[in-house]
């Protein structure tokens, strides 16, 4: 693995622990703060959020409809594309559980995410300034599916 790639990974785990402790103001320290129109994707909106305004309303809204999250990364690469702009991909796996009525049973959603991040280069190092999930295709996600199904109608024939 790059030094590169290493540095962008441990900024990415970083991210992704304060995005479990729901710590969205660690979350914006991870992002270029001189940008004026950063974009994040997640892979749940409808739209692009840009600009702080729009990334700052929807981490709000999380912090209050999610009641826990995990996340976990893999198969991270970078490159630097132009000298102090890097780009990153990693799949990621969250499972999260929604808050709702104390007397509700709370089912975990889940789901796979392949991520596309865009980075420069600053003083304190990397920033993230544009960031997209977007979803496995439908295929891939079949397949997981049918596997799963699998493993629990006959997990003595599964490894």
């Amino acid at each position: 693995m790059s030094a590169l790639t290493e540095d962008i990974t441990a900024l990415i785990q970083q991210y992704v622990s304060y995005s479990e402790g729901m710590n969205f103001t660690g979350k914006k320290a991870m992002w270029d703060a001189d940008d004026p129109a950063p974009l994040l994707m997640p892979e749940e909106a409808h739209s692009p959020l840009v600009g702080w305004d729009a990334i700052n309303t929807y981490w709000s809204k999380s912090r209050v409809i999610m009641e826990s999250l995990k996340s976990q990364t893999a198969n991270h690469h970078a490159r630097e594309i132009e000298s102090g702009i890097a780009i990153a991909t990693y799949d990621m796996r969250w499972i999260a559980t929604m808050t709702g009525p104390k007397d509700t049973p709370k089912k975990p959603l889940s789901a796979d995410v392949r991520v596309t991040a865009l980075l420069r280069k600053k003083p304190e190092g990397w920033r993230i300034f544009h960031l997209m999930e977007g979803p496995l295709d439908l295929m891939s996600m079949a397949r997981k599916a049918y596997s799963q199904k699998a493993r629990n109608l006959f997990p003595e024939h599964t490894p």
